[in-house]
């Protein structure tokens, strides 16, 4: 009997994830477009070809809805950071943050992520659910190497606080000068400067 349910169970879940899928994806584009105040439940939901009642179902909220595209995005950009390979941590840092700055000026990451969600979601918590995601790798990568005295003995959250005021000011400036391959040149080499100052 529990082996006739369990694929209907199945079906059902991934119709379930599925559906999740396709909220998160189209408010994803709304909260880029219009911003937080300018999104409608109503024009997402027709979006991802569900009714309001399944976003509702979903989420109980708008900000609920927004959140989790936060965090999604959250892990997009965690992701971004992990497919550096190399057996020098500190390099792979380098070189991770190299590719957060292209990922972050796109214009999601950019509304989203660091202007809104702070905002709409309170800095506060903001700050608790990126502990659990970049900003939290980040610090865990730092202190091991401050501990084996390959960066500067500085604060490990004033090591990660300013690495990640960089991120945001490196990459709003590439996302102002799109295909601008100078202004991309030029973000590196001070990216670069910044990084060489850390080091022992």
């Amino acid at each position: 009997m529990v082996s006739r349910r369990s694929p209907i169970k199945s079906r059902r879940e991934e119709s379930t994830e599925a559906t999740r899928v396709a909220i998160i994806a189209a408010a994803r584009k709304h909260f880029t477009r219009k911003g937080y105040s300018g999104a409608e439940i109503g024009r997402i939901a027709a979006d991802a070809r569900v009714t309001t009642g399944a976003i509702y179902h979903h989420f109980s909220g708008k900000r609920a809805l927004f959140q989790a595209v936060a965090e999604q995005l959250e892990m997009d950009i965690l992701q971004a950071a992990a497919v550096v390979e190399g057996a020098n941590p500190w390099v792979r840092i380098q070189a991770g943050f190299e590719k957060l700055i292209d990922r972050c000026a796109l214009p999601d990451v950019q509304r989203i992520t660091f202007i809104e969600a702070p905002q709409v979601i309170g800095p506060d918590a903001w700050r608790e659910i990126e502990l659990r995601y970049a900003y939290g790798a980040l610090r865990q990568a730092l202190t091991a190497l401050v501990a084996a005295k390959v960066v500067q003995p500085y604060p490990i959250e004033l090591i990660a606080r300013t690495l990640l005021a960089l991120l945001h000011e490196a990459s709003a400036e590439v996302a102002r000068s799109p295909h601008d391959a100078a202004v991309r040149k030029q973000v590196s080499e001070l990216v670069a400067g910044v990084f060489a100052s850390l080091t022992r």
